[in-house]
């Protein structure tokens, strides 16, 4: 029997070429894993395109390596049985065309981007940064929108963040996250979780998104309805995510602190903790947007509140403790290898930026954070590298966990 093997269809391979050399990027769009190969075993990779059979693929090596076939195939055969285990390949008894690798060559290559899909929303949230509501006169079309994720594709972007406006009142959402799977991307979703039902969760595992991001503000209706301003929106979000969590999907419950939610974290944190969910964070409520004047809580008050998110954290969720302190390490992506992408189009360094915002100067944290201007032009329309509501993370982690 014939076998054709080929590297999967969520897994990302390309070959990146920069000023400072070449490397090469393997990454399982679907558990979000990287992998390292050796460079004989990514050469063997790019062999696999699926329509060349296990045989043929010895033939080419043993001309490369001149050394006859039945020397190459125990060790091929060994090294294909190691990438199907792996997750890397897989084997068809029939040929499927399979492009895999990606050649990139960029100065600056890209990872991420966060793209917004659409300025509408179904609620009218009064901290809203983004003052969503109606959408823009000239939103992106949805051909727009995969030729956009195409063009971040063959920039080296690999993971893609779709938000609004509340992204499940897009009319295509679900052709949206299709294609960028198919990129291969990993997708993850922001959303308010009310208009996700049965029939969309199906739909939603069918597509294969990897994680929701969920705003739960307060388990107390009346904070909650009223943050969102609209009555019923809390249990029509706790039933999203007990639907979701139903399907397997991994959840991330996003927090807007604010003064009038700021002694509610507690309560949060152990219902996410009840649910099994797989993280939470805390975004402070700013004065952009729709952000009301008296609603923001200060630099030492977020300070505080992160500091019980992270010592809860430690104590039941030590899975999250490590990718937390994963990012922390890796800093900001501002301007590095992250975009963000408005309803209209507008590129920028950053979701949290509205223009070109320079570079930072010196702060105790620039090492890490890369000095988040856009945070501070956004909390004081000031170009300058000191944002304290950033500090005040790196503050609170290197207080409870610490910087190695």
């Amino acid at each position: 029997m014939a076998r054709y093997p080929a590297v999967k269809e969520d897994i990302f391979f390309a070959e990146i070429k920069t000023p400072t050399g070449v490397h090469v990027k393997i990454h399982d769009t679907t558990t979000k894993k990287d992998f390292r190969l050796t460079p004989d075993t990514v050469s063997l990779l790019t062999l696999c395109t699926g329509t060349s059979t296990v045989e043929e693929i010895a033939s080419i090596l043993s001309e490369k390596a001149g050394e006859p076939v039945e020397g190459l195939s125990p060790a091929l055969e060994k090294i294909l049985a190691k990438l199907k285990e792996k997750g890397i390949i897989i084997v068809n008894e029939t040929p499927r065309a399979r492009t895999a690798q990606k050649e990139i060559t960029m100065k600056y290559p890209l990872e991420s981007a966060q793209i917004e899909i659409t300025n509408n929303c179904n609620l009218s949230c009064v901290h809203c940064c983004n003052n969503s509501g109606n959408p823009y006169p000239d939103e992106l079309n949805t051909q727009e929108i995969l030729s956009l994720l195409d063009t971040l594709s063959s920039m080296g972007v690999y993971h893609v963040t779709i938000t609004g406006g509340e992204p499940l009142t897009h009319p295509d959402l679900l052709t949206i996250v299709e294609h960028a799977r198919k990129e291969p991307m990993s997708v993850n979703i922001f959303t308010n979780g009310t208009l996700i039902t049965e029939d969309i969760v199906r739909k939603f595992k069918k597509v294969g998104i990897n994680r929701f991001n969920i705003s739960i503000d307060s388990l107390d209706e009346s904070i909650h309805d009223t943050f969102r301003g609209q009555k019923g929106v809390l249990k029509k979000t706790l039933k999203a995510v007990h639907l979701l969590k139903e399907a397997g999907f991994s959840i991330i419950i996003s927090f807007s602190l604010s003064q009038w939610n700021k002694k509610g974290i507690a309560d949060v944190l152990k219902y996410c903790k009840d649910t099994n969910l797989q993280g939470f964070e805390i975004l402070p409520v700013l004065y952009s947007g729709r952000g009301v004047k008296g609603l923001a809580v200060s630099p030492e008050e977020y300070y505080r509140a992160l500091v019980e998110r992270f010592t809860y954290m430690k104590e039941e969720f030590p899975q999250g403790i490590l990718e937390i302190h994963e990012k922390m390490e890796e800093g900001c992506d501002i301007a590095r290898n992250s975009i963000g992408i408005k309803a209209d189009g507008t590129i920028l360094a950053c979701p949290g930026c509205d223009k070109d915002m320079g570079l930072g100067a010196h702060c105790r944290w620039l090492a890490f954070c890369e000095g988040c201007i856009a945070g501070a032009f956004t909390l004081e329309r000031t170009l300058r590298c000191y944002y304290p509501y950033r500090c005040a993370v790196y503050r609170a982690y290197d207080m409870i966990i610490g910087f190695e």
